[in-house]
């Protein structure tokens, strides 16, 4: 039966009401029943879903469906002979590990309603709470009363295509403007994601860059670091300073509040060394005592901001370069 909530209103005589089957019957005119419609509308009107196949043969299988990879999308289960889709209530990493399982892969996480795109046709499961040792999604206890449901509440999983610490938590600088710098990078579950700007600050930047081979380095907010694509794999990550590697701080998987406007970046820097550091040089201007003032910090020349940039900071500099300043 579907109830009235998911039946289009229909027009015209309403026949029956308080219908009661035992099951038996053959017809539904057999039934008992009621022929005083007078305290019915049509919004009250039933549907119902009639199921392709009532074989357990097969039942149960399981795709992913509208993903940005093979490997993560929309859930979806093969039930009374018809692809449907799955109720995101309750339906939590343990559930979306037994579903990877059985798709024959490592492990995995669920994506909420949020980050999966909504499906059509009919909602099967509801309420799917898994012990974890399944081996069929099927096997966990559900409900298929989807009254409350509608594929908005879609369920997504993104399955690990890696579940070997073996290389995992490798980093790399992608979208910049030079090798040092750019968004961060990891490689978590055998697959290259981005990390998420809550809470990464100066700290975590420095372990990042260290493990990338660097002296050390700062963080680069979303504002100005390219958006990427693909999964976002870290959330909240806090580090002491003291880490080697940037997978070894604390760290949060869930991401359901991140998005790739999120991402975080880094700029290593190229020397940590006090030597010639702080060099002067006047660039691009129509004399060679004049024009834009740069400045080599951390291995590499950059600009200095306009900002309280003061007459009496240009006469330290222009003193430093060797010029009198008047």
């Amino acid at each position: 039966m579907h109830p009235a909530s998911l039946v289009t209103d229909g027009k015209g005589a309403i026949w029956l009401n308080e219908v009661h089957c035992s099951g038996s019957e053959s017809k539904l005119l057999n039934c008992a029943y009621n022929d005083d419609s007078t305290n019915c509308r049509h919004n009250e009107d039933v549907g119902i879903h009639c199921f392709l196949s009532c074989s357990t043969e097969d039942q149960g299988g399981l795709r992913i469906s509208a993903g940005i990879a093979v490997n993560q999308g929309r859930l979806e289960i093969n039930y009374k002979g018809e692809w449907g889709t799955i109720c995101y209530k309750n339906f939590d990493n343990v559930e979306a590990e037994v579903a990877c399982k059985q798709l024959g892969y490592c492990s995995g996480i669920m994506h909420p309603p949020r980050i999966t795109h909504n499906g059509d046709g009919v909602v099967w499961l509801n309420d799917v709470t898994c012990s974890g040792s399944e081996s069929r999604l099927l096997n966990c206890s559900f409900d298929i009363n989807i009254e409350q449901c509608s594929h908005r509440d879609d369920v997504g999983v993104h399955c690990f295509l890696s579940c070997s610490p073996e290389n995992e938590g490798g980093l790399r600088i992608s979208a910049g403007i030079a090798v040092n710098q750019g968004r961060l990078e990891i490689n978590y579950k055998g697959e290259w994601g981005t990390i998420c700007y809550k809470n990464f600050d100066n700290v975590d930047a420095e372990v990042a860059c260290k493990q990338l081979g660097y002296c050390s380095g700062i963080m680069h907010p979303p504002r100005i670091t390219n958006n990427g694509d693909g999964v976002v794999w870290l959330n909240d990550v806090t580090c002491s300073g003291s880490e080697s590697r940037l997978l070894n701080c604390s760290f949060d998987i869930n991401i359901e509040q991140c998005s790739h406007h999120d991402d975080v970046g880094v700029h290593c820097f190229l020397s940590c060394s006090p030597e010639n550091e702080g060099s002067l040089r006047i660039m691009s201007g129509f004399a060679v005592n004049q024009g834009r003032l740069d400045i080599n910090y951390k291995g590499e020349w950059g600009t200095v901001c306009s900002r309280d940039f003061e007459n009496v900071d240009a006469e330290v500099a222009c003193k430093q370069l060797g010029y009198w300043y008047v």
